[in-house]
């Protein structure tokens, strides 16, 4: 203790010593059970307010106090001090809100980084291996965007052997499986439009009328009827017209849906 007295006056004094250099460390609040370092050398335990000096030859050095919350943490002041014997230095020791990892605490990460990047390069796989048999199960039952997206996975070699001839055959299935649904397509789109332009419209429409007209049924009946008749007969022809060219269409399509189906039948043969 007495040494340690002579060691502080000395730093509030302008008394050197030769060859030697004075560090002062002061501990300030909650720095209690802080264990101070000097290039990695244990010198002392703090208390709070508590100040000790270091007597060290001139050179660099670096103090760190460090501070134990767990096994895996820690808080660490660190302070790069230049001492001569010339000049007393003094450290201020104030220990950081946050806590960092210790050694143990860093090698603890590491693994429990590698087993959850296992754990996720292993849900990956699961979930790649269950797109693909997604895929196929949909690409099978006619699945337009799951047949393209075979043809990528064999093009790419995407959770399957890279094959050309896969992916063409994928190809061929992709246009025909279009062709078929556009032709569906188009053949619901002509039934409408035939729904849509029936013959004697109007007159298919007087019951409605009667019943949302004001007037009394035989007054309607005598003046709409024969006028939802008239209608009918004045539009005919461009319905007949209409209807006629709807029908050609349906007919086309379906001729050539037989064509497709059977190539070497004697339908295909004779329009070829």
């Amino acid at each position: 203790m007495k040494k340690t007295s002579l060691i502080l006056l000395a730093l509030g004094s302008s008394i050197t010593m030769a060859d030697n250099a004075l560090i002062g460390i002061y501990c300030q609040e909650n720095t209690n059970g802080v264990k101070v370092y000097v290039n990695d050398e244990l010198k002392f335990e703090c208390s709070d307010f508590a100040r000790e000096a270091v007597v060290l030859e001139e050179g660099s050095y670096q103090v760190k106090a460090v501070q134990s919350i767990s096994k895996e943490q820690e808080k660490v002041f660190s302070q790069q001090v230049d001492a001569t014997s010339n000049r007393p230095q003094r450290v201020r020791i104030t220990m950081p809100q946050q806590a960092s990892l210790t050694a143990y605490g860093l090698a603890m990460k590491k693994q429990r980084d590698a087993e959850a990047a296992r754990k996720l390069a292993l849900e990956n796989e699961r979930l790649a291996k269950q797109a693909l048999e997604d895929d196929w199960a949909k690409a099978g039952q006619g699945d337009l965007a799951a047949m393209q997206r075979m043809i990528g996975r064999y093009e790419s070699g995407d959770g399957v052997e890279k094959s050309q001839e896969q992916a063409e055959y994928w190809q061929r299935q992709y246009t025909v499986q279009k062709a078929q649904k556009d032709r569906l397509a188009k053949i619901e789109s002509l039934e409408k439009a035939l729904d849509e332009n029936p013959y004697f419209y109007f007159l298919n429409s007087f019951p409605r009328a009667i019943q949302n007209s004001d007037a009394s049924e035989s007054s309607t009946l005598m003046t709409g009827l024969p006028l939802f008749t008239f209608s009918d007969i004045i539009s005919s022809p461009t319905v007949y017209s209409d209807r006629k060219d709807i029908q050609e269409r349906l007919d086309a399509i379906e001729g050539h849906a037989v064509r497709w189906a059977k190539p070497d039948s004697m339908v295909a043969k004779a329009s070829q």
